[in-house]
C-alpha cells in the first residue's frame, strides 16, 4: 500500500485526534465547548446507529465516563471510517488487478 493510501486510511484518526485536542483545550480553558462538540457529534453522525446500543454500562467516575464519551463519539467512528476507506481501497485494487490481468 502507498503512502497515500496510508494517509487516506489514517485520516480519520487524525481528524478525531484534532477534535480530541480541541475539546480538551476548550474544556481547560473553561471556553464554549458546544460548537467542538458539535462538529464531533457530526463526525459521528453517520455512525449513529452503531454508537446508540449502549456499549458503556453507566460509569460513576467522571473521568472514566468522559473517556468513554470521547471513544464513542470521536475514536470508534474513526475507526469505522479507517475500516470502510481500507475495504474500499483494496476493492479498488482488486476489480483493477482483475479489469487489467
Amino acid at each position: 500500500m502507498g503512502w497515500t493510501r496510508r494517509l487516506l486510511v489514517a485520516f480519520p484518526f487524525a481528524i478525531a485526534c484534532v477534535l480530541n485536542v480541541l475539546m480538551i483545550a476548550a474544556d481547560r480553558l473553561h471556553l464554549h465547548r458546544e460548537h467542538i462538540a458539535g462538529y464531533g457529534f457530526l463526525f459521528a453522525s453517520p455512525w449513529g446507529w452503531v454508537l446508540d446500543f449502549g456499549w458503556f454500562p453507566n460509569i460513576h467516575n467522571r473521568w472514566l465516563r468522559v473517556l468513554s464519551g470521547y471513544a464513542v463519539i470521536l475514536w470508534v467512528p474513526a475507526a469505522l471510517y479507517s475500516g470502510c476507506l481500507w475495504l474500499l481501497l483494496v476493492g479498488l485494487r482488486n476489480w483493477s488487478a482483475r479489469r487489467t490481468g
